[in-house]
């Protein structure tokens, strides 16, 4: 087997030789990549294009466990926003069930450096008092295949949340629906 695929969404089924680690998927709508791990399956679209006879795809992520439990993102909430001068990192992990960890990180006002925990289902860090969205540090430091949510406006009454899942260096918005029940 290849370390990447290449499919085609025909209208008999998938097309092509799968990967190893991810595929490339021309459907009838553009150009996706998907990859799947122990705890998440996702599908990004790269390029939006018609390409007519074949059928459709639609971005998405699916969790192997099921969705979080939405008391996870308050908990998360409430610890990020007891220091809002800095950065913090908090990941859920799946151990038998969601639990919400905070491993050994050193923060600041800038960002945050911190030891990524095994069976990381959602990176969570907070931006302080800045709002909520995804910097060029982020980009680089999210290269695998993971959920991240970045959490700003945390000295205001209402947080600000970004969501997204990253493909290997390509990434695509997720809804707060699809991972918190």
């Amino acid at each position: 087997m290849k370390p990447v695929g290449y499919l085609v969404n025909t209208t008999d089924g998938l097309a092509g030789e799968p990967g190893l680690f991810y595929d490339y998927l021309l459907a009838g709508n553009g150009l996706f990549l998907l990859a799947a791990n122990p705890l998440l399956r996702a599908t990004v679209r790269l390029a939006e294009a018609e390409v007519r006879g074949l059928l459709p795809l639609r971005e998405g992520i699916e969790l192997a466990h099921g969705r979080l439990p939405r008391a996870l993102y308050d908990l998360a909430l409430g610890v990020l926003a007891a220091d809002p001068r800095r950065e913090r990192y908090l990941a859920v992990t799946w151990e038998g069930e969601y639990r919400l960890r905070s491993p050994g990180q050193e923060g600041s006002a800038g960002g945050v450096r911190y030891q990524r925990l095994p069976g990381t289902a959602l990176d969570i860090h907070s931006h302080g008092a800045l709002g909520a969205f995804f910097s060029s540090t982020d980009d680089e430091d999210e290269q695998g295949l993971r959920l991240s949510l970045v959490v700003g406006r945390l000295d205001t009454p209402l947080p600000e949340a970004a969501l997204r899942v990253g493909v290997y260096g390509h990434f695509g918005p997720v809804r707060m629906e699809e991972v918190f029940a």
